[in-house]
């Protein structure tokens, strides 16, 4: 669906992630995160996988159970205001 997504820092530790598409309708969304990859799920089904941007992408992401989630294809034309998702954070170990 998409092979790159970036990252909103804030303040302290906080972080949004902004993707370059609009998510699959789903019940829940999954960033399923290891110190060298993240993988994206919408309910059961994977839809994207990268590399890690970093050991501070890494190390924010696994300080919170969920994480908000901009949707901002390249056929959008403006940047949201306002988060359009929220995904629930699963840590894994690198295999």
């Amino acid at each position: 669906m998409f092979q790159k997504c970036d990252f909103l820092l804030g303040e302290g530790d906080t972080i949004v992630v902004v993707i370059p598409a609009r998510l699959p309708h789903a019940e829940t969304y999954t960033l399923s995160v290891s110190d060298r990859d993240i993988r994206f799920r919408a309910g059961y089904d994977d839809i994207a996988e990268m590399p890690i941007q970093g050991a501070e992408i890494f190390r924010r992401l696994m300080n919170y159970t969920q994480v908000g989630v901009v949707e901002y294809p390249p056929n959008a034309e403006s940047f949201p205001k306002t988060i359009t998702n929220v995904a629930y954070i699963e840590l894994r170990r690198a295999a």
